[in-house]
């Protein structure tokens, strides 16, 4: 079994947790973990993470991927990633010996066995993935990318890669061209380009295979998607998680109170980067801590839009200088 994962150096930590978690879930076999990696990854970050994988029984191969290579697309800005997000948009050409690969985010944690994704029938379908539960607020948009029936969309987390399909499609080609033309927009970048593409041909998954987080925060929405029974099982028997979403939802921040928190963490003490702490237990955290469930992402989301105005407006009057 073949999985891939990109990272930067500041993701490292969550990234070790992903594949430790991943070549333990494998169901004994000896997974290749190919970590797509940016520059400021350096030979003791690799050294340590190889040693963890190895631990477990699984393989690393690195791919150092300069960001030049995805310079043209557009980015998170520099607290959030740059262009890191493009590079699963590579995987065809950074693999070429490969038919396929398993790819994950590095926000993602197995907690079942994942083996059967490596056997997966696809057919002629260029990548398989679990329908995204899309906020009321975003309908337009995702429907604006060609997905507009509900469960049209997919979550790009989790995607079984079809790579000698994708070869054969000239996707990375089309994926470029979209945002070269693309107007408006793309909220939510490598995975709205994707859904562009791929918009018809993609392989439908059980959400169990990318339990996100719409199962606890928004199960009435999750049931417009799945139906009820289907939600249930993602809950109770999920084989990944996904923490996506804004940063109160991740595991590593104080705020998270998601069920599988303390698995994730327990898994994270027994990477090289144990004793990482939580993320922003300040002041302000403190007190959203001490809201209702209901209003502490809200609250907290009014917090980083806040952050995120101040940060952008620093990045221009850097770049002006």
């Amino acid at each position: 079994m073949h999985v891939a994962v990109i990272t930067d150096r500041a993701y490292l930590p969550w990234c070790a947790t992903t594949v430790l978690s991943c070549v333990r879930a494998s169901g004994g076999a000896r997974p290749t973990i190919h970590v797509l990696h940016a520059p400021d990854v350096d030979d003791d970050d690799r050294r340590r993470l190889a040693a963890s994988v190895a631990g477990a029984g699984g393989v690393v191969e690195f791919h150092p991927v300069d960001e030049d290579a995805v310079a043209s697309l557009p980015t998170k800005g520099t607290a959030f990633g740059g262009r890191i997000c493009w590079l699963r948009v590579l995987l065809p050409d950074v693999l070429p010996d490969l038919a396929r690969v398993v790819y994950l985010d590095a926000d993602t944690f197995a907690v079942g066995g994942i083996e059967e994704l490596w056997t997966l029938p696809l057919g002629d379908a260029p990548v398989a993935a679990v329908s995204n539960v899309t906020e009321p607020a975003m309908r337009a948009h995702v429907a604006s990318v060609g997905a507009g029936d509900r469960g049209a969309y997919f979550n790009a987390g989790l995607l079984v890669v079809n790579l000698a399909r994708w070869r054969a499609e000239g996707a990375t080609e089309a994926l470029l061209d979209f945002v070269a033309r693309r107007e408006g927009g793309l909220p939510w970048f490598a995975q709205d380009a994707m859904n562009a593409v791929f918009a018809r041909p993609w392989m439908p998954l059980h959400p169990r295979w990318n339990a996100m987080n719409s199962p606890w925060i928004w199960p009435e929405h999750a049931a417009g998607v799945f139906g009820e029974e289907t939600v249930e099982e993602a809950r109770t028997h999920p084989r990944l998680l996904h923490f996506e979403g804004p940063t109160i939802v991740k595991p590593w921040h104080y705020l998270c109170d998601h069920p599988w928190r303390n698995s994730y963490r327990s898994t994270l003490a027994q990477t090289p980067w144990a004793g990482v702490p939580l993320e922003e237990r300040t002041l302000a955290t403190r007190v959203i801590a001490r809201l209702p469930r209901g209003r502490r992402i809200p609250a907290y989301r009014r917090l980083h839009n806040a952050r995120t105005r101040v940060i952008s407006i620093r990045d221009r009057l850097t770049a002006g200088r």
